[in-house]
């Protein structure tokens, strides 16, 4: 089918010609013969779709819930933010239960929601210590045959991985082969640690400056590796909670618009009223727009890339011109997907935004999936 979406990019009166859910061409409003096209003219403020790699859950639905509803639920829930395709993304937990959630992902016939490109594995090889939310009698050490086991069972695109732990090595090297991005957290890892794990081909940093040293100016962690590392991305959770908006500015300062990516680290809280919930084996409390543990351990958020978009300029970290880059190209590009660009053989994922900020359309492979 032949969709014209209509827009504000860079400042101009645009249409978005696309057919069978790619982008075929671009230009001027009213360029195209609109005959057997269906036009939707957001009014607002074109971006490509926005894509997050770390998302645990939302709409009261849970990636370790294992199963098609509740995947469909949480692309739904980001969808209505923006978000037009995701990872879904587990926690620490036992082989068989992420074994099943791996297995419960098949390609879906109608789908209502966010494209779901594969699974981002957020342990269970994780450092102990900075194990942040996830249970500790799931925190294990890396195992080259333990990750073959998963990614045979389904699409792995990212592992997040504490590279000084034993064998790390050699599984950053197993990932590679798999061609699975392997993303540095939850870790204790000294700057030598990360930077030898960057040489091996790990690629990124799971949220920035969550569950790993903070900076030192005498003993630089993987956050400084991260950021000293020119080719790393980094990911960033701008909710106002986990990273101090100074922080974030310096990170944006250090990495560059192509540097960053937003993410939402959302659990199944998004769009749910404030309580008592269940994440990662245990109760978890959302509250005064943060979700945290009993004890006050941070776990997860009830963050929206949408939200993420509008604390990043509210507060400085980025400017309008970087948010194409920030919360779609960057994650499309480390993950070798077409995606994240408004240009001509890129999938035709988009985002309206409305002159405040607030998402007003969501447009999926040439789909509206979401209107305000």
């Amino acid at each position: 089918m032949r969709v014209v979406v209509r827009g504000l990019i860079d400042g101009q009166w645009k249409d978005v010609i696309a057919e069978d859910g790619w982008i075929t061409d671009v230009g001027e409003a009213g360029m195209g013969q609109l005959t057997g096209a269906r036009l939707i003219d957001t009014a607002g403020r074109l971006l490509p779709g926005f894509v997050d790699v770390h998302v645990h859950g939302g709409g009261g639905a849970d990636v370790m819930d294992a199963s098609m509803d509740a995947f469909e639920q949480i692309a739904m829930t980001h969808a209505r933010h923006g978000t037009t395709s995701l990872l879904l993304t587990t926690v620490a937990a036992s082989r068989e239960a992420t074994l099943a959630t791996l297995s419960a992902w098949r390609k879906p016939g109608k789908w209502r929601g966010a494209d779901v490109l594969g699974f981002h594995l957020e342990g269970p090889f994780i450092h102990p210590e900075r194990r942040g939310a996830h249970p500790a009698e799931y925190v294990r050490t890396p195992s080259q045959a333990e990750l073959r086991a998963y990614a045979g069972a389904g699409a792995v695109r990212i592992l997040t991985l504490a590279p000084e732990l034993p064998s790390a090595d050699e599984t950053i090297q197993a990932a590679h082969e798999l061609g699975i991005v392997v993303s540095l957290g939850h870790s204790a890892a000294t700057y030598g640690e990360a930077m030898r794990a960057f040489d091996l081909g790990a690629k990124c940093a799971t949220h920035l400056f969550n569950a790993m040293d903070g900076l030192h100016h005498r003993r630089p962690g993987l956050a400084a590796a991260a950021l000293d590392r020119a080719d790393a991305m980094v990911e960033l959770i701008l909710d106002g909670v986990h990273v101090h908006p100074a922080v974030a500015r310096l990170a944006m300062r250090i990495k560059g618009r192509h540097g960053v990516m937003l993410v939402t680290d959302a659990v199944s809280v998004v769009d749910m009223p404030e309580g008592r919930y269940w994440f990662a084996g245990g109760e978890v409390v959302y509250e005064d727009g943060a979700v945290r543990r009993p004890d006050g351990t941070l776990a997860g958020s009830a963050l929206t890339m949408e939200r993420a978009v509008q604390v990043g300029l509210a507060h400085g970290v980025f400017l309008p011109s970087d948010v194409p880059y920030v919360a779609a190209a960057n994650a499309a590009r480390l993950l070798g997907e077409r995606r994240g660009r408004i240009e001509r053989g890129y999938r035709a994922d988009l985002v309206a935004l409305s002159a405040e900020g607030a998402v007003t359309h969501t447009i999926v492979g040439g789909r509206l999936v979401h209107c305000a």
